[in-house]
């Protein structure tokens, strides 16, 4: 009886050892997870993003949202079943895009091929050897004014700026994002950057023939496009490697779907705070 007793007690003490090492290993891994993410902005001060509207007004966007979304669903094979001028069916497709591919390049090039699909085939090369290359400083002016009046229902409100390349300083070719409302709605610095960072910049590049860098701020929702300005490859690096946002919906997960990794990605990520959930991106894949 006094055996039976010491094996009982022995075999709860193990147990209980059992689960509190795996609840502290689940806690420090989570301590470990948040202290490599960026906070990003007060989710309390977000902007209605539903009042700001471009120089054209609310129908238009409207209207730009439309044809986005309708582009968009061309090219991933889906859509989402909320109204095509809804901005959350934007981001479910935003979330199906980058939830299919586990190589970040297929997700950096079906974003870019939305955007081509925008333009008629031959307008890009045509606008590069016209505008872009004759005449590079009208080119990164008119494109910027063009963001902006085309673009401020997908960011928010941004305003012209002067932005300094090589070394001097050029009036009104560069566009700050005040808030951007596709990474505040998105929450998830991968998707800022494979499906929307290095593609518009590479369509700019290699489609307009017009430079163009694209520096986010994840502490503040901020991204500052600089036209007629190259990335360099230390920019490039810096940004594929910015710390996930502590309100990421993947945990992180994202990330390291897109790194091919597929082996490291738990689809039910440590919860950092009482608003995540598990990987939306990844129960779409």
């Amino acid at each position: 009886m006094n055996l039976c007793c010491i094996i009982l007690l022995g075999t709860i003490c193990i147990s209980s050892s059992f689960f509190t090492s795996k609840y502290e290993r689940r806690r420090s891994a989570a301590a470990a997870i948040y202290a490599q993410t960026v906070k990003g902005p007060d989710a309390d001060t977000k902007p209605d993003y539903e009042q700001i509207h471009g120089p054209l007004g609310k129908t238009l966007d409207r209207l730009f949202l439309t044809i986005f979304r309708t582009r968009m669903a061309e090219q991933v094979g889906i859509d989402s079943s909320l109204p095509k001028d809804d901005y959350q069916g934007l981001m479910e497709l935003t979330g199906a895009m980058n939830a299919r591919f586990s190589d970040r390049t297929e997700v950096q090039k079906t974003a870019q091929n939305i955007l081509r699909s925008l333009f008629p085939s031959w307008l890009p090369r045509q606008y590069a050897s016209l505008f872009s290359r004759p005449f590079p400083q009208f080119s990164a002016r008119m494109n910027a004014w063009a963001t902006r009046v085309a673009g401020t229902w997908l960011m928010g409100e941004c305003e012209l700026n002067d932005v300094e390349v090589d070394g001097k300083l050029y009036k009104d070719q560069g566009l700050l994002v005040k808030r951007c409302r596709f990474l505040e709605e998105s929450g998830c610095a991968s998707v800022c950057v494979n499906a929307c960072k290095i593609p518009t910049q590479n369509f700019f590049i290699e489609d307009m023939g017009l430079p163009l860098t694209m520096v986010p701020d994840y502490e503040t929702g901020e991204c500052q496009f600089s036209f007629g300005r190259m990335p360099t490859v230390e920019e490039e690096m810096e940004a594929k490697a910015t710390p996930c946002l502590s309100r990421c919906p993947t945990g992180g997960s994202l990330r390291r779907w897109h790194d091919g990794n597929r082996e490291s990605v738990d689809l039910s990520p440590i919860s950092l705070n009482e608003t995540s959930s598990a990987c939306q991106f990844m129960d779409a894949a």
